[in-house]
């Protein structure tokens, strides 16, 4: 935003000449062509943050300070598409004529109809303002505001079952309201209602599958038309051995069953056995009002006395170290007793695996701590073992001068080898909870990492978070809410918020990208969002094309910018989520074109979460190695903490998550792909 005024010479004749000089040469600089008088702070906001292919764009422009918007000149708009420059549509005028002098707060005027055959993704709004008959330009804004386009076919307007409560066996009735929102006759469409369930998540669709009772194979929506459809039997309650909370899903297919057109949940019921009363469940509630009032320290005295409030209080803010490295172990010294102290000795030892001693040296000799004084502070370095990875033990002790322990305390380190620089890529935000105690040990270590979501989340609990069926605005919405809560749980941890990616991909769309839309030019249209760009402010891409071609390229693009010794990713194939499974397939076909043209080290190391159930995860070509990561307990309660912050996943329900000292985890498993350079293609076909 440029905001100038009138261009003015200083008093001096020769200075006034060579400017007049240049100006008769060279003309006005671009800057300088603006009018003088004092310009406006303008802020401008569109009715809604998504809009259908056909709807209006309607925008309010706000004047905050003063002066108000001057009466006469033109306030001219244009649209474009974020990421390009040329604009789509030119010099608009508001509710289609010249704008009157505002008011600090104006009404919605009309500003744009989206074509039908736009684009999806999001759109920025240019705000010129000029002078109406010297035009020149007074303001220049850039980006005023934006604003996304969806393409959204058929919506399940509300899907309701009639009361709260049944019983097993209950026949449940349904009545369900749909809109077709295109401008073509839509036929064949399979209609569909069980328990709730997600279709792209394979292994539960398995699950359910059962329990999935068609309710109309072949439905037709005339353009534009609503309608709706009861049933008195659309599912049975089942026998459950105490009260239960329960949620329908009526989905709309296309007539192969291949593509979710649209998806509604039903309001929570629960389901009462009969002569059961106890213990009643509560709907899943959110325990903080907001990110900032997440609370991490209320419930921190849970260490072993005398960890925290003894005389040797230890530093825990650095307690993960690298293999071979050097410790540097800080304490505070205080006499809490009534006697003095006097000529004490303070010495610290460091006890390897199983308790071993490691090394040990006097700190201090001849000190004297008066009681209840300042608090004396202390450091030690200790070597590490080269090839000696685990738990450690930091011990200090004060002594008196006759050999006397007058305290002792104890504080747990992490050793294991740490790369040179790290490249983490999650599925979702809350993925990362499997290796925050790895993501803490590069934060205290200063290793350069950086973090990719490729998905923003936007299904995993949206009804609930908005206490209705999401539409393509409220995935928008909640997808903006999980892409924050990630920057918050990095944040506890020490991860600056420059240093997290996220690509914007529709939650549970991945699998449909990988397999079926290769190409940018047919990109997938996912569900919730119903846009087939990636919408969201601030990724890492704009408006990222919901493709494998696309996506492989961003993901190579990201590689290449940062060139880690490690990538982290997902087992392929992961557990449950398909966004899971292709999270390590576009990594991987990634790294293997990069390596291809000679663009990274072949040697780059892959790691992959551990998996919990081998059994129910199909073979796969490559070989693995295992490895434990360990965390101190300080580590662990920082990520225990951090989880804390995916408030919309379960958070911190109620404390009912929270573990104490000795329940805390303190390793992380991994596995290496051996061989991820090899087998390339194997999971191209579903």
């Amino acid at each position: 935003m440029r905001n100038m005024g009138r261009f003015v010479t200083p008093g001096n004749a020769p200075w006034r000449a060579a400017a007049l000089l240049a100006l008769i040469l060279f003309g006005w600089p671009p800057s300088l062509r603006l009018n003088a008088r004092p310009q406006p702070s303008l802020q401008a906001v569109t009715d809604q943050i998504t809009y259908n292919v056909g709807d209006e764009v309607w925008l309010r422009v706000i004047s905050p300070s003063q002066p108000a918007v001057h009466a006469g000149d033109s306030y001219l708009f244009s649209v474009r598409y974020q990421g390009e420059i040329k604009p789509l549509a030119d010099r608009l005028l508001l509710g289609g004529k010249m704008l009157p002098a505002l008011p600090p707060s104006a009404s919605y005027r009309s500003l744009w109809k989206v074509p039908l055959n736009a684009r999806a993704g999001r759109y920025d709004i240019d705000l010129r303002v000029e002078d109406p008959k010297s035009k020149q330009v007074i303001q220049d804004i850039s980006r005023i505001c934006s604003f996304v386009i969806h393409r959204q076919v058929v919506q399940i307007i509300s899907a309701e079952v009639g009361k709260s409560n049944f019983t097993p066996g209950d026949v449940i009735p349904c009545t369900l309201k749909f809109e077709n929102y295109s401008d073509q006759s839509l036929r064949g469409l399979r209609l569909e209602f069980s328990e709730r369930y997600w279709p792209w998540i394979a292994q539960q669709t398995q699950k359910v599958g059962t329990d999935i009772t068609t309710l109309e194979s072949e439905f037709n929506l005339l353009p534009h038309q609503r309608t709706s459809f009861s049933a008195s039997a659309c599912a049975v309650a089942r026998n459950v051995d105490q009260p239960t909370i329960k949620q329908y899903a009526a989905v709309v297919w296309d007539h192969e069953r291949k593509n979710v057109l649209a998806i509604a949940l039903t309001p929570l019921v629960f389901v009462n056995p009969p002569g059961v009363v106890t213990p009643r469940p509560y709907p899943l509630q959110y325990v903080y009002p907001s990110l900032d009032t997440v609370n991490t320290t209320s419930y921190r005295n849970f260490h072993p006395e005398p960890f925290d409030s003894g005389a040797i209080q230890f530093d825990t803010h650095h307690t993960q170290f690298p293999t071979g490295g050097e410790a540097m172990v800080k304490f505070a010294l205080v006499n809490p007793t009534e006697a003095a102290w006097r000529q004490v000795m303070v010495r610290a030892r460091l006890l390897g695996p199983g308790g071993i001693e490691v090394a040990h040296q006097v700190v201090a000799d001849g000190v004297d701590l008066p009681p209840h004084g300042a608090k004396l502070t202390q450091e030690v370095k200790f070597p590490l073992p080269v090839g000696k990875n685990g738990l450690f033990q930091a011990g200090a002790e004060i002594v008196d001068s006759s050999g006397h322990l007058l305290a002792s305390n104890i504080l747990e380190l992490g050793v294991n080898p740490l790369p040179q620089s790290v490249l983490l890529f999650c599925a979702h935000e809350d993925d990362d909870g499997t290796q925050m105690g790895f993501i803490r040990s590069l934060v205290e270590n200063q290793v350069p990492f950086h973090m990719v979501y490729f998905t923003s989340g936007d299904a995993g609990a949206c009804d609930r978070y908005f206490q209705h069926t999401c539409g393509p605005a409220d995935a928008l919405a909640f997808g903006a809410v999980r892409m924050q809560e990630a920057r918050a749980a990095m944040g506890h941890l020490g991860v600056p918020p420059e240093n997290i990616l996220f690509l914007g991909l529709p939650d549970g769309g991945t699998g449909k990208i990988w397999y079926n839309h290769l190409h940018s030019s047919d990109p997938y249209l996912a569900v919730l969002l119903a846009t087939d760009h990636a919408p969201y402010d601030g990724l890492f891409q704009t408006n990222l094309p919901y493709s494998r071609e696309a996506v492989v390229d961003a993901t190579e693009e990201i590689i290449k910018k940062f060139q880690p010794e490690v990538i982290f990713t997902v087992h392929p194939p992961a557990e449950g989520h398909i966004d899971h499974i292709v999270n390590n397939y576009f990594v991987v076909k990634a790294l293997q074109e990069l390596v291809r043209v000679s663009a990274i080290s072949p040697d780059m190391e892959v790691r992959v979460d551990r998996i919990f159930d081998p059994a129910g995860h199909p073979a796969t070509p490559y070989h693995y190695e295992d490895h434990e990561f360990y965390i101190s307990g300080e580590a662990a309660a920082l990520a225990q903490e951090a989880g804390w912050y995916y408030q919309s996943q379960g958070g911190n329900r109620g404390e009912g998550n929270l573990r104490t000292w000795n329940q805390l985890h303190r390793s992380e498993g991994y596995r290496k792909v051996l061989d991820w350079k090899e087998h390339a293609g194997w999971n191209e076909k579903e």
